[in-house]
């Protein structure tokens, strides 16, 4: 079994278990339960620059186990090839806190892009989709996680992003 599966399968039973996980909180919903916040990602290599902001609302179900959406915003330059591209999308996370300072997330991501690039004679403008799905692990202080993604679907010649891996800080209140 590859890499790829095991990490669809760790997103699976991680949804899983926070939807069924309901020792210490309600079993109904309550708006208490909602945490607000949002994640900055900013990546940099030889060749590109991307930056990120993604407010992000999730459900804590319990201590462990949180579910919930992000909607983002990018900005990303590549000098090697002279262009630009603006970006917007939703995904949706889970977060699993194994104890109290850990904390382990896996997010499926839709992004729309909006790329501009110069050509021969002219700019040139695309529009497209991209699709990343992410797991990471950070290290949580009160309301604030210093982390590390990886996108397990990055292929060097399709990319949205400077790497696979996204360094983040995320804040929940």
């Amino acid at each position: 079994m590859s890499c790829k599966n095991y990490c669809f399968i760790f997103i699976i039973l991680l949804i899983s278990i926070a939807a069924f996980s309901q020792k210490k909180y309600s079993s109904s919903f309550s708006w208490d339960q909602m945490r607000y916040g949002g994640r900055i990602s900013l990546e940099l290599s030889n060749n590109a620059t991307s930056v990120t902001l993604a407010p992000t609302a999730v459900y804590q179900f319990n201590d462990q186990f949180a579910a919930g959406g992000t909607v983002s915003f990018g900005y990303a330059e590549f000098k090697d090839v002279d262009a630009y591209l603006f970006n917007y999308g939703l995904s949706i996370l889970g977060i699993y806190t194994p104890i109290r300072q850990i904390q382990l997330s896996a997010e499926l991501e839709q992004i729309f892009v909006n790329e501009t690039y110069q050509g021969f004679r002219s700019e040139i403008k695309e529009n497209y989709n991209y699709q990343a799905l992410f797991v990471g692990a950070g290290y949580r202080v009160k309301n604030v996680v210093i982390g590390l993604r990886y996108d397990l679907l990055y292929n060097e010649n399709v990319n949205l992003y400077a790497s696979p891996y996204a360094p983040y800080v995320q804040v929940f209140l």
